[in-house]
């Protein structure tokens, strides 16, 4: 089968690459600049390490880029600089190296990451995408071997179509979950950067509510009404507030990422600025200390008061 790089090894980075091992792939990662942690992870799952990105662009098929949004330009221009500078790595391969960039950039970045591939490294096949969904997760009953039984994220593509790559592109298409889009690059991105615009500016905007309303000393009566007026509403959000806690430092890139798209794609110029202001609430979030063990969106809420007073 295929061997597929994997950068990094995160929540959703690990789950995909166990996808991908019940599937007969071969995972491996890059662990050049990584954390202590992350190389703890590689070893546990039986992800193959590799020390630089000389080793990435001469042992993988595929490299599948998934970090935080901050990360993928500097990222791919290494990946690109190590093969400029030596091109024999790819020596005695028959197929070029597919670069599957599914991170939360804006059509106009992944264009610009896309760019630097074709002037300076044009072997390697670019193509763009995106993460909708959680981490995939097994089955219940512990099934393993049928990707299609996992609860997986939706990894819309974008370019080059990935069935049609050489060593086995059929099969990582399927157990990635994917929905190709066409060969337009951005497109992909697109459609992640808007869906991310519902789920987590809703996201946002509870945070304010909730913050507002505990300092206020209103919440208890926000929850209500939210019961009796606009029933799942109050859950959705709490679940939400909860959840973005660990989360909100790699929100704040992706919201300003989200801000551009609209700003380019969608038309909205300078009125699209508003995302930079909600990459700030995450941002806030972010500053609270120890709130990825905040259970509940009333101990958020008072803790993110408390940053708001400082």
């Amino acid at each position: 089968m295929a061997s597929v790089t994997v950068i990094s090894i995160g929540a959703m980075g690990l789950g995909i690459a166990k996808v991908l091992q019940t599937q007969g792939h071969k995972v491996l990662t890059s662990l050049q600049g990584r954390s202590e942690a992350t190389r703890r992870r590689a070893q546990s799952a039986n992800i193959t390490p590799l020390e630089n990105d000389a080793t990435v662009i001469s042992q993988s098929d595929y490299v599948l880029s998934i970090l935080p949004p901050a990360d993928a330009l500097s990222t791919a221009q290494r990946l690109v600089s190590a093969y400029a500078s030596d091109p024999s790595l790819r020596a005695g391969k028959s197929h070029p190296l597919y670069y599957l960039d599914l991170n939360a950039i804006s059509p106009h970045t992944a264009r610009s990451i896309a760019s630097i591939f074709n002037k300076e490294a044009p072997d390697i096949v670019f193509i763009d995408g995106g993460i909708i969904g959680n981490p995939p997760t097994p089955p219940a009953d512990g099934s393993l071997v049928d990707a299609n039984v996992w609860k997986r994220p939706s990894i819309p593509l974008s370019g080059p179509p990935l069935t049609s790559a050489p060593v086995h592109g059929d099969s990582l298409a399927m157990a990635l979950n994917t929905t190709y889009l066409g060969d337009a690059i951005g497109t992909a991105s697109t459609l992640k950067l808007t869906f991310a615009t519902l789920t987590k500016g809703f996201t946002a905007l509870a945070l304010q509510s909730y913050t507002t309303a505990s300092r206020a000393g209103v919440l208890p009566e926000l929850q209500r009404h939210l019961d009796d007026y606009v029933p799942g509403v109050r859950d959705r959000a709490e679940r939400g507030i909860v959840g973005c806690t660990s989360k909100a430092g790699r929100w704040v890139g992706e919201m300003e990422e989200i801000g551009k798209a609209h700003a380019e794609e969608g038309g909205w110029g300078d009125r699209a600025r508003v995302f930079g202001e909600i990459a700030r609430v995450f941002e806030g979030v972010s500053e609270v200390d120890g709130a990825g063990g905040l259970k509940s969106a009333e101990e958020v809420a008072v803790a993110l008061g408390q940053v708001l007073k400082e």
